[in-house]
């Protein structure tokens, strides 16, 4: 058991350089629970923990849908849901405002590093959106990262603002999409490995 777990580990730091659209956002500790929730589940208003009702029946206890206590736990339950699909409209609208842009970053199936002009503090959560365009077909994936490791501040030439490297761990991603980023890193690899002995 120990065994597979390591080579998990191992198989999850596996990593290349390439160049993605990315975009990031300082996440900030009130959002950083629901944001990562929605990441890791990619679940609608109550997909992820469901009603009260299916909770009691579950349990195996009996649910009297005319006492007075019931309706009021209905009642609460329908403005849970609805604060709830608030608060995720407005992370999704968050999400979708930041703009994309292209750079050569260095991916893993368990963190990322990429230049950044927005100054980050380490220990502080990211939202990191990756457009892998080197893909066929291309695909998205959202996550939160931990900042673990700041680089300082380089000028390049043609940018008005220094950029920093920031190294950042994944601590929400979706099992699929973290599969998919590993699949797509030893996909590169072997065709990386394929053109170099063509050439010797």
């Amino acid at each position: 058991m120990a065994k597979d777990a390591d080579a998990a580990q191992r198989r999850s730091m596996v990593r290349m350089d390439d160049q993605l659209e990315i975009s990031h956002r300082p996440v900030p500790d009130f959002e950083l629970e629901g944001l990562s929730r929605q990441i890791i589940t990619r679940s609608g208003a109550g997909g992820a923990t469901g009603t009260v009702t299916s909770i009691l029946q579950a349990a195996g206890r009996s649910v009297d849908p005319n006492s007075p206590t019931w309706k009021a736990i209905s009642l609460l339950d329908q403005k849970l849901d609805f604060l709830i699909s608030m608060a995720q409209a407005q992370m999704r609208a968050n999400v979708e405002a930041t703009e994309f842009y292209r750079a050569q970053v260095n991916i893993s199936g368990s963190g990322i590093r990429f230049p950044s002009q927005q100054l980050y503090s380490k220990g502080s959560h990211l939202w990191i959106g990756m457009v892998f365009i080197g893909a066929a077909p291309s695909f998205r994936v959202d996550a939160v990262g931990r900042v673990e490791r700041l680089s300082s501040a380089v000028k390049s030439r043609g940018e008005k603002t220094p950029s920093v490297e920031v190294g950042a761990r994944f601590v929400a991603i979706n099992d699929q999409d973290s599969e998919q980023i590993l699949r797509y890193v030893f996909q590169k690899q072997r065709e990386l490995l394929r053109a170099r002995s063509r050439e010797a």
